[in-house]
């Protein structure tokens, strides 16, 4: 009977480890989800924006030979990492895009402060996998228009064209 038992006490023991060690695979959406972690003012000349990204099948970046539609030169899909600077506007108390030619509604897409960066291919050999990691950008100077308060609104961009949610930095006035 003791035997029994201590039979039964180690294939528990033995199942136990077997299924506690088997790694489960996790499945995540394949839309890129991000969060805001930090923007980080480094006085007129620059600043640095750090976001955590999820993404259940790892599309994420481009090659640089990336270049045929929809991501060639000239669309808006080139890049994949798109910061659009927002402004307080102290008389309606709302949040506004600043644009740099607000009477020429003709060019109002396309002179926003906003910062477009193309992320290098993060899977490697076409591999389809879950990544999640940090990505860190620097941004240049200026980088804020003086005397307003602004944030940032971060959308990110896989290769399958799929749209991430919508996060924002905290408000901020440019120095």
């Amino acid at each position: 009977m003791k035997r029994f038992f201590a039979s039964i006490l180690v294939l528990s023991v033995i199942l136990t480890i077997v299924f506690s060690s088997c790694k489960q695979e996790q499945n995540f959406s394949i839309v890129p989800a991000i969060s805001f972690v930090s923007f980080t003012k480094y006085g007129f000349d620059s600043a640095v924006c750090k976001i955590d990204f999820l993404d259940g099948d790892g599309d994420d970046g481009l090659d640089p030979f990336d270049t045929v539609p929809p991501f060639n030169l000239n669309s808006y899909d080139n890049s994949d990492l798109f910061l659009v600077y927002y402004y307080l506007d102290t008389i309606s108390k709302s949040w506004k895009v600043y644009n740099l030619h607000p009477s020429d509604t003709s060019r109002a897409n396309f002179d926003t402060l906003q910062f477009r960066y193309r992320l290098p291919n993060l899977t490697q050999n076409g591999q389809k996998q879950s990544l999640q990691g940090e990505i860190k950008v620097a941004m240049p100077g200026p980088y804020a228009i003086p005397g307003l308060t602004g944030k940032y609104q971060i959308t990110m961009v896989d290769r399958a064209l799929h749209r991430s949610n919508m996060v924002q930095t905290g408000s901020f006035t440019f120095p």
